[in-house]
């Protein structure tokens, strides 16, 4: 049983849901933005799903997107694309709720709608027209089936995305065949975890798993590293040594940035995979290896090959076929939520936090953990809602402030980056609570919006002179007088600017003027744009 949010001016698709699909809770109809931003104010944590109609017959004061003094023709315009408004209020306030959109698919343009929304994975689009019980009940069971499946593969987290969930069930199927696999996305998206924690996992290969990061061997080294060497084969070379093929024969092999690999040992990477038999270096014998192969790179391989970096005849070998790319953390939005609890939770069970934790925990009354929960009970709270209080239990609380700065974050570290971010913030924020007294709530550790600015500012990389400085995207309207056009672009970079730096005017003079002793000027002229920190912070 789920319970279901329903926007809409009218009863029909409430009262079609309560009768002909009766296993849910609804709420609603919220006749408007401002009914249904109550609801979720109070019931935001229950609520599973949003229905949201598109055309709303309402007054001109709860319309969203409508001009002051707007004409009769730009007000019916509102009425018909309201729930398009609506939901893009959803989805800055809750990126990941799915939202079934109930349209008729000649009035509004819905590919361009989910694209605008960032959110194709969540937002559902169903044509009004066609729409009975059976086509309701089959699109609701898949969202909700979806929303209650596994998150995580050990320490592999997919979140639910329509994407991820694709990219998920062919990893799966690869995993199982004899051909290679070519794993590419940029640094820190986790190909690593995934070659060892999916492919090999579900290989059902009884071998072992063997890494080899070809980015860290000297080039003359490579080839005694994978196909081994026999004694006296080079100097220091006392003894015969099996290479990585041969441990990893039965099982898998793992071959990171794969683009590295010299050109005289492409050839023989080549000859081991059509063969498959091995040769080490100064000998003379073959010997069988059956290994599955995956390699990694976060480079563009066909690039490579155009260019002459890379053998075409080893790259065909690799099968590009079977290549998956994994996403970059700002393309995976829509799991941010679920992805910032499960990385907190593992980070309290870590070594270097667990100490910490449970001394905590000991002086703030609140138990200790168990041989299977070592951290005891924790929970993580995400905006300004804080569940009441539960004997034993330790809530770790991001407010929206918080929130906000790691989700403006662009984190070009991806997921490596994102993790070590989240256990500083935890670790930094339990060794402030070291010296200090409980507080009202004991039960509840907040990580502070300051920590995780400061945190964040020490990651990123400095700007060098030669750089083009900061970039954000402005949209220009027409209009006859220019002044107008160029402070209507200087709103949209200055909200942009402060959107991102989370309200902090010195850091905005920093990256317009270098300086954050600037902090005075750039709120000025913040101010004479007739921005207002109060609207900004409302939305």
């Amino acid at each position: 049983m789920a319970t279901i949010l329903v926007i809409d001016d009218q009863d029909r698709y409430a009262n079609l849901c309560r009768k002909a699909i009766p296993e849910h809770t609804y709420l609603g109809p919220a006749r408007s933005w401002r009914e249904a931003a109550d609801v979720l104010r109070t019931r935001r944590r229950d609520i599973d799903l949003v229905l949201l109609d598109v055309h709303f017959d309402i007054p001109e004061s709860d319309l969203l997107g409508l001009a002051a003094g707007a004409d009769a023709k730009a007000v019916a315009r509102a009425r018909r694309r309201q729930g398009l408004e609506i939901l893009a209020r959803l989805r800055r306030r809750l990126p990941d709720m799915p939202v079934v959109l109930m349209t008729s698919r000649d009035e509004v343009a819905l590919e361009k709608a989910a694209e605008r929304h960032e959110a194709e994975e969540y937002t559902y689009f169903l044509d009004d027209e066609y729409v009975d019980a059976r086509s309701l009940r089959a699109q609701l069971d898949n969202i909700l089936a979806a929303r209650r499946g596994r998150d995580s593969e050990g320490p592999v987290f997919w979140g639910r995305s329509a994407e991820m969930r694709r990219l998920r069930a062919r990893l799966h199927v690869l995993a199982r065949g004899r051909l290679p696999v070519i794993l590419g996305g940029p640094t820190g998206t986790g190909k690593s975890m995934v070659a060892r924690h999916v492919i090999h996992a579900r290989s059902g290969r009884r071998g072992k798993f063997v890494a080899v990061d070809l980015s860290t061997l000297p080039r003359d080294l490579v080839a005694a590293q994978l196909f081994g060497s026999s004694r006296g084969a080079y100097t220091g070379s006392v003894a015969d040594r099996r290479g990585a093929f041969e441990e990893a024969d039965g099982g898998t092999l793992f071959l990171a940035e794969i683009g590295n690999l010299p050109e005289d040992v492409q050839k023989m990477l080549l000859t081991v995979l059509q063969e498959g038999v091995v040769t080490r270096i100064g000998d003379t014998m073959e010997r069988r290896v059956d290994v599955k192969l995956c390699v990694a790179t976060h480079e563009d391989l066909p690039s490579m090959v155009r260019a002459g970096r890379f053998r075409a005849d080893l790259y065909m070998r690799l099968n590009p076929a079977c290549t998956v790319v994994l996403p970059p953390l700002v393309e995976r939005r829509g799991d941010f939520s679920r992805l910032l609890e499960w990385t907190a939770l593992r980070a309290a069970e870590s070594s270097s936090i667990l100490t910490l934790l449970l001394d905590y925990r000991q002086r703030a009354g609140l138990g200790e953990g168990t041989a299977l929960s070592p951290a005891g009970e924790v929970a993580v709270a995400l905006g300004a809602e804080v569940p009441p209080a539960t004997e034993g239990r330790l809530v770790l609380l991001f407010p929206d402030r918080t929130l906000r700065l790691l989700r403006r974050h662009r984190w070009p570290g991806n997921l490596r980056e994102f993790g070590m971010v989240v256990e500083n913030a935890l670790t930094f924020t339990f060794a402030e609570l070291a010296g200090l007294g409980a507080g009202a709530r004991a039960d509840v550790v907040q990580v502070r919006p300051k920590l995780v600015r400061d945190l964040l500012r020490a990651v990123r990389v400095e700007r060098g002179r030669d750089d083009d400085g900061w970039r954000c995207e402005v949209s220009i309207k027409p209009d006859p007088t220019l002044n107008h056009v160029a402070q209507e672009v200087e709103r949209q970079y200055f909200t942009r600017l402060w959107e991102q730096e989370d309200g902090d005017f010195a850091a905005m003079a920093r990256v317009l003027m270098g300086d954050e002793a600037h902090a005075r000027k750039a709120q000025l002229r913040f101010n004479q744009l007739g921005l207002k920190v109060r609207e900004l912070r409302r939305n």
